[in-house]
């Protein structure tokens, strides 16, 4: 009768061992599985450092968001009355702030009325160096002035540029990780314009756009 008890014992006790150990083994997985994770989400940082927009119509219909003292920012926001014919034109510096190369390409267009977007006609320019048939950026403070600083609208001295400024380059666009000498930043335009063909009056829209960035290792297209 002796036999029977102790194989009881056995079947009750051995799970109850077992469970810290899965315990363990199941805390020790989910936390790689976290910090593997949160790395990859972390390695891209590109941010859009500054930003600015040139319309005829700038001053009185375009409402421009965030603020300069909120950037750097991923996202930029306008909030305009558009018309057929109606454009402007988006410049902004991108820099890569993490500790990962990336490819900066086309971003992401977001329209608070979805219907409306088919009428708009957008053409991106991207600014950069081009070494070896690869498409890089620049060191912070080598962005030439006279791709974006000195880009007017309306040109009023000579050294002003108007929009796109030539010499751009071909997308993807590559960035090293950030650091005081390296090619982490680059200048994009865009040019925004409704059809004149669309069939709707004056209306408002809000659109935004966001910078699409990639990790990138080694570089290469």
């Amino acid at each position: 009768m002796e036999k029977p008890k102790t194989k009881m014992f056995t079947l009750l006790v051995v799970p109850l061992l077992l469970i810290p150990l899965f315990s363990v083994g199941f805390a020790h997985w989910y936390d790689s599985v976290t910090k593997q994770y949160k790395m990859h989400v972390g390695c891209v940082d590109a941010k859009i450092i500054t930003y600015k927009v040139l319309s005829p119509w700038d001053d009185e219909l375009i409402d421009k968001w965030p603020p300069e003292d909120l950037m750097p920012t991923e996202t930029i926001s306008l909030t305009t009355k558009v018309f057929p014919g109606w454009y402007c034109w988006i410049g902004f510096i991108i820099q890569n702030q993490g500790h990962f190369p990336t490819w900066i390409s086309e971003p992401y267009y977001y329209v608070d009325n979805p219907e409306v977007w088919s009428w708009f006609m957008h053409t991106e320019y991207y600014y950069g160096q081009l070494i070896d048939g690869t498409s890089y950026g620049w060191p912070r403070e080598d962005v030439p002035q006279d791709v974006y600083a000195m880009v007017k609208l309306k040109p009023k001295q000579p050294m002003h540029v108007p929009p796109p400024p030539p010499g751009n380059i071909s997308s993807p666009v590559y960035l090293e990780a950030y650091g005081p000498h390296t090619k982490n930043s680059m200048v994009m335009w865009i040019f925004l314009k409704l059809s004149e063909e669309c069939p709707l009056e004056d209306f408002d829209v809000q659109l935004s756009l966001t910078i699409t960035a990639v990790i990138a290792y080694p570089p290469g297209p």
